[in-house]
């Protein structure tokens, strides 16, 4: 109940105090317990379906999966974006409505009970999952460099935490000591944060993209000069962190490409 209380009393003075932003909604699902032999059949399966249950009719705005690389817990992150709250209830339902349709339009029964174990095979990897639903704002849920390619298995790093006090400062302090200062330089390719909303989560995330490894390897490594108002911003975030915090590394494996109406998996012609 505190959580869902204070994630309420976020998004009230989120709306308050900015007018100008627009919230976006992210459903977050981590699937666990994978072992490294079930990691190629899941990629396989969950591509199977995300491309059976595309359509015009679907609500999310965006749908990303990443293999978990380093750090403790699940093996793979699914992360679902809508514009709305009533755009997420009523995709989950539209989702399953369209593949029923498209197996139920087969003609060949042999193909329908094939795809329906596949089914079964998938909804087993779900077994014990666990979930969230964050939101982020339209000023600092998402900033990337120009003409970016995301069809390449680039890396995300994520740091998760508990605020002492206001949420959104903690999260703009971040945007601005970290997020844009390496955009700016080209030395990030993406970034943003989010703020829980519903579920277990952390009170504020923070995450970075990068080409590859060895860009986020450099980056993390190489001393660079900040400006007094990013060090200030780094003063202003630290002092807001309460407890302990967690870092993951994931690797991403692919997205849903609206352009093209299937799941893009990471990579040349893939």
């Amino acid at each position: 109940m505190k959580k869902l209380f204070l994630s309420l009393s976020f998004l009230l003075c989120f709306v308050m105090s900015n007018a100008q932003n627009t919230m976006t909604y992210e459903s977050v699902t981590y699937i666990n317990g994978l072992g490294i032999s079930d990691i190629p059949r899941f990629i396989e399966l969950h591509k199977k379906f995300a491309d059976l249950a595309a359509g015009e009719n679907r609500k999310a705005t965006g749908q990303w999966l990443f293999r978990h690389w380093y750090g403790s817990g699940h093996a793979f992150v699914l992360y679902d974006q809508y514009d709305s709250m009533e755009d997420y209830m009523t995709d989950s339902d539209l989702y399953l409505e369209n593949i029923k349709l498209k197996v139920d339009a087969l003609k060949d029964e042999n193909e329908k009970e094939a795809i329906k174990k596949d089914w079964a095979e998938y909804r087993a990897f779900s077994d014990g999952h666990t979930d969230e639903i964050r939101g982020a704002s339209s000023e600092t849920g998402f900033l990337t460099v120009e003409n970016v390619n995301f069809d390449v298995p680039f890396v995300m790093v994520v740091g998760r935490y508990n605020s002492s006090g206001s949420w959104t400062k903690m999260g703009n302090a971040f945007f601005d000591w970290r997020i844009k200062p390496e955009i700016d330089a080209g030395t990030s390719i993406a970034g943003g944060v989010s703020y829980h909303y519903m579920g277990s989560g952390p009170e504020v995330e923070v995450w970075q993209c990068y080409n590859s490894l060895v860009d986020f390897a450099t980056a993390v490594s190489t001393p660079s000069e900040q400006s007094d108002a990013a060090k200030e911003s780094s003063k202003t975030f630290w002092s807001l962190v309460s407890g302990g915090h967690e870092d993951q590394i994931y690797l991403h494996i692919g997205h849903f490409n609206l352009d093209k109406g299937v799941f893009d998996l990471a990579g040349a012609n893939k």
